[in-house]
């Protein structure tokens, strides 16, 4: 469940959108300009989240007021070998989050993490993954959530985008 600490809604001084060249971060980092918000937009041209030091490399691209959206993944997981380099992407990104503080962190995720069930979903639905798909996206939620610490982490779990 999300909750505001703000009386009135203030715009992000920067939002830093990681996966900005792919189809939901390129629609995230479009939204943002449209409202004048001040995006810098991270792709793999960028930082290459699957090389050696990428967590270095995108921590030193943040600042501490930054607003961070996680939109990078390579889906969907269909293999071990797809799931293993979601993995290393994964880890690159907690490596930034132990390394820089920013402002707030949202993930971008995938109701992959539940198991089929005709009952709608609700914030107690319980995660069990039935695919490599869903269990990437549980690993990852755990891995970030732990990795943000005290700095206000919310995930979204879109359906069927494309």
């Amino acid at each position: 469940m999300l909750t505001h600490s703000l009386a009135e809604p203030e715009n992000p001084s920067r939002v830093v959108v990681v996966g900005a060249a792919g189809f939901v971060g390129g629609a995230i980092v479009a939204r943002l300009q449209a409202k004048g918000i001040a995006v810098l937009g991270v792709s793999r041209a960028d930082v290459d989240l699957l090389r050696e030091g990428a967590g270095a490399a995108l921590a030193a691209m943040l600042r501490p007021s930054d607003s961070l959206v996680l939109a990078s993944a390579i889906a969907p997981v269909k293999n071990l070998a797809t799931l293993q380099e979601n993995l290393c992407l994964i880890g690159a990104l907690e490596t930034a989050l132990h390394a820089q503080s920013v402002n707030h962190v949202l993930n971008i995720s995938s109701d992959a993490l539940y198991a089929d069930d005709s009952r709608p979903l609700t914030e107690d639905s319980c995660a069990g993954p039935t695919s490599l798909h869903g269990v990437m996206h549980l690993t990852r939620e755990l891995i970030l959530t732990a990795a943000a610490g005290s700095t206000p982490f919310a995930t979204l779990r879109p359906t069927l985008i494309y």
